[in-house]
């Protein structure tokens, strides 16, 4: 596989623009949702429904996956609300919104609280060192998982056409679920290895057609020895994939984009006609740029081509 078709820049979709965004650009969730998950859990999660949404009707829609600073901006458990999200996915939940997509922000965090220990997020220190309730492996992929499943369960959208988008960490547990094949064929050797791994069944019920990770961590490692080095050797994406890395992402390792492009090489090694992880390298940016270069040029490419993809599901 040639290195420039696995190092892509992002390019303007024609006929859709975007040009950076004002306060005003963000949308507070239109509701707050309690998943109840397969291990008896209840998630919530925050739903931006299109203007002049129709219930007869069946849209796409996209599950987003927060970072290590948890869903909302506030640390206090009485503001973990909708109101409270944090302005990056306030400005996500509009944009797809207004490509008449239904966008479902799941919460890993709060419900898992305790004391305070999760809630307000987990940025800093030694990965190694955060609560392993929140591991980026082999749990975060899990709610990713039950938002699909939830928002299939609804009869108004369509199953078809669910994508996933996450950021940072939660890029992180995109990219994990993603492979979900690949880990459910390798389970045997994984236990062997003393592993723990996002290990829910293979099932249409938790398929996305379309995953997106946005600057990730792409050691892919969680937060335990047990989620360490489980994709160094093998990675196979199960749909469309893409990351979107940062140029210059001083918040990142110095490998990362070296890990990301080794992520690439192993799914194209698995034989694909065309790979099924593309990597965008993204010129002149740092961590978070969506939110925090929103107005420069390969920003603005990169959400305009975010959204063509979710819109070609």
């Amino acid at each position: 596989m040639m290195l420039r078709k696995l190092f892509m820049m992002s390019v303007l979709i024609p006929g859709l623009a975007f040009a950076g965004w004002q306060s005003s650009d963000k949308k507070t969730a239109d509701e707050t949702v309690a998943i109840l998950t397969s291990n008896d859990e209840v998630m919530n999660a925050y739903l931006w429904l299109p203007e002049g949404y129709d219930a007869n009707n069946q849209y796409s829609a996209v599950v987003m996956v927060h970072g290590c600073g948890g869903a909302h901006y506030k640390d206090t458990a009485d503001q973990w609300t909708a109101k409270y999200v944090s302005g990056k996915y306030k400005v996500w939940g509009k944009l797809l919104n207004e490509q008449n997509t239904i966008a479902l922000l799941v919460d890993s965090f709060t419900h898992r609280d305790n004391n305070g220990d999760v809630g307000g997020g987990v940025c800093g220190g030694d990965p190694l060192e955060r609560p392993t309730k929140i591991d980026p492996i082999s749990v975060r992929p899990t709610d990713i998982a039950e938002g699909i499943a939830w928002l299939k369960s609804r009869d108004d959208i369509n199953p078809d056409k669910i994508g996933v988008l996450g950021f940072s960490n939660g890029g992180t547990s995109a990219l994990a679920f993603a492979n979900h094949g690949m880990l459910a064929s390798n389970e045997e050797q994984l236990q062997m290895d003393d592993k723990q791994w996002f290990n829910l069944p293979f099932d249409a019920q938790y398929q996305a057609s379309t995953v997106i990770s946005l600057y990730p961590g792409c050691a892919l490692n969680g937060y335990s020895d047990a989620t360490q080095d489980i994709f160094d050797d093998a990675f196979e994406t199960n749909s469309e994939s893409y990351i979107f890395a940062a140029s210059d992402d001083d918040s990142l390792p110095d490998d990362t984009l070296e890990k990301c492009h080794n992520l690439a090489l192993l799914d194209a090694g698995n034989g694909w006609e065309t790979p099924n992880l593309q990597l965008n390298v993204v010129a002149d940016t740092d961590h978070q740029f969506d939110y925090k270069e929103n107005d420069e040029a390969p920003v603005e490419q990169t959400i305009a081509r975010i959204l063509a993809l979710f819109g070609s599901m």
